[in-house]
């Protein structure tokens, strides 16, 4: 594709910046490029330990020059992912960077949810900038220099996930402030995620096998009933603490992990910005 062709117009959509590229959609090396020209200051390919994300991390790592892999621990999530994460940064060389919600940035699941109960679907937004987002804000704060600076944060995001909710759009290069979201897989989609994941004989996280998500957060916004028993059966000690947290908050919030607050708001209108919640987002889980 020539240099003409891959030249992008922007648009501002609810106060996010999005860079829109031509029709012909770009392969991830463009999509990469077009990125690069902003000059970040930092790069990292976002690791949650599931499959979409292993595959893209692999092909970031080995095609963008002095990227970092970062990993967001929720203090919710299965433990057999972290050291997934972990022991795969380790065996490729590949930097990484854990940041923890609790012990980084004052966030504790527990905490937040005695005094609010359990999120439902509406409360999804809330829990994300509680246990992500932050931490995001973070790593940001710690490498800018300039206001100006970005930071590049590679996804495996692909356009046949649903990821209206997430607030994509169909938008391969999306700007929130100093944070630069890039989708180098958006057009080549999850078939090649996959086949590359297979092509470069990386083992994959067993969580992700057994539970089809990485497990990396079980926050209980989207989860489905009897979505406990399968957490159950692949981690029996998450289940048990989530169990254990029900009884302790029921006299306050009584609903569970997998069920609705009894008085939510109205989620069908929520739009937010969550690029690290498509895999929750895109089963479309809300039963409303």
């Amino acid at each position: 594709m020539s240099n003409d062709k891959m030249t992008a117009t922007s648009e501002l959509i609810c106060g996010l910046q999005f860079e829109m590229f031509p029709v012909e959609r770009p392969s991830p090396r463009e999509i990469v490029d077009a990125a690069l020209a902003h000059n970040p200051v930092a790069i990292f390919a976002m690791l949650s330990g599931g499959d979409g994300s292993l595959g893209t991390t692999h092909w970031c790592m080995n095609n963008i020059p002095g990227c970092e892999v970062l990993h967001i621990n929720t203090g919710i999530g299965i433990e057999r992912t972290r050291m997934f994460v972990r022991e795969t940064c380790k065996q490729q060389g590949w930097p990484l960077t854990e940041l923890r919600a609790k012990e980084d940035c004052g966030q504790d699941y527990d905490e937040i949810v005695s005094e609010h109960g359990f999120p439902g679907p509406a409360g999804h937004q809330f829990m994300y900038a509680r246990l992500k987002e932050r931490a995001v804000e973070l790593i940001v704060r710690q490498r800018k220099t300039n206001r100006s600076d970005k930071v590049m944060l590679l996804t495996g995001i692909c356009h046949d996930d649903s990821v209206r909710r997430s607030g994509y759009g169909g938008r391969e290069v999306n700007f929130k402030g100093a944070q630069m979201w890039v989708n180098p897989m958006y057009w080549v989609g999850q078939s090649f995620i996959y086949h590359h994941l297979r092509a470069s004989g990386l083992p994959r996280n067993p969580v992700a096998v057994e539970l089809g998500m990485s497990g990396e957060c079980l926050c209980g916004a989207f989860a489905n009933k009897g979505e406990l028993a399968i957490v159950r059966r692949v981690c029996p000690t998450t289940a048990a603490r989530i169990e254990n947290l029900q009884s302790r908050i029921s006299n306050r919030h009584p609903w569970g992990w997998e069920e609705r607050p009894p008085r939510e708001r109205d989620t069908k209108t929520i739009e937010m910005f969550s690029p690290m919640c498509v895999n929750c987002l895109k089963s479309e889980r809300l039963d409303a």
